[in-house]
């Protein structure tokens, strides 16, 4: 699963103008990275909550696997408005933000989870692997409607400060 786009794609009508990447460099990075996506999602008093998760990006969406009785899942069907991030942890950062709806969708996750593993383990763990995956018919799928992408990148600027390190 694979996230392709044109600069004139539905990817690059999300992006904002301010966004240091175009359209194809966000693809790439949504393709290749192995960050979680921080899914801000709001609580029953109006604060935020973040919860990571592992996620693929296809046809414009952001989808991920929980329990459905997990807090963001709860969360999202109070509402569906939710910010995220996918970005380095460590200097120099860069990565993606954006803001978008969510929603718990029906479905066999299976085929899903198996993705997210074999892409976010890259082959450690098999254990781990063989348990999420004896799990998959407890499991939720969360998608993710983004309404606005903004990337940036401040690996030129802080270079020299993380190569004295």
């Amino acid at each position: 699963m694979t996230c392709t786009t044109r600069s004139d794609g539905p990817l690059a009508s999300l992006l904002s103008p301010k966004s240091k990447w175009p359209a194809e460099t966000v693809a790439e990075f949504l393709n290749e990275t192995r960050f979680p996506i921080r899914i801000a999602s709001v609580g029953a008093k109006g604060y935020p909550q973040i919860t990571s998760l592992w996620f693929v990006f296809q046809e414009s969406r952001f989808f991920c696997c929980t329990q459905p009785q997990s807090l963001v899942c709860r969360q999202i069907r109070a509402n569906a408005r939710v910010g995220f991030e996918i970005a380095a942890n460590e200097p120099p950062y860069f990565g993606i933000s954006g803001q978008g709806d969510a929603r718990v969708v029906t479905g066999d996750p299976k085929a899903l989870l198996n993705t997210l593993t074999d892409r976010f383990l890259e082959g450690r763990d098999p254990k781990l692997k063989a348990w999420l995956l004896s799990r998959s018919a407890t499991e939720a799928i969360i998608e993710v409607e983004p309404e606005r992408i903004t990337s940036w990148d401040f690996r030129k600027r802080m270079s020299a400060a993380t190569s004295k390190r």
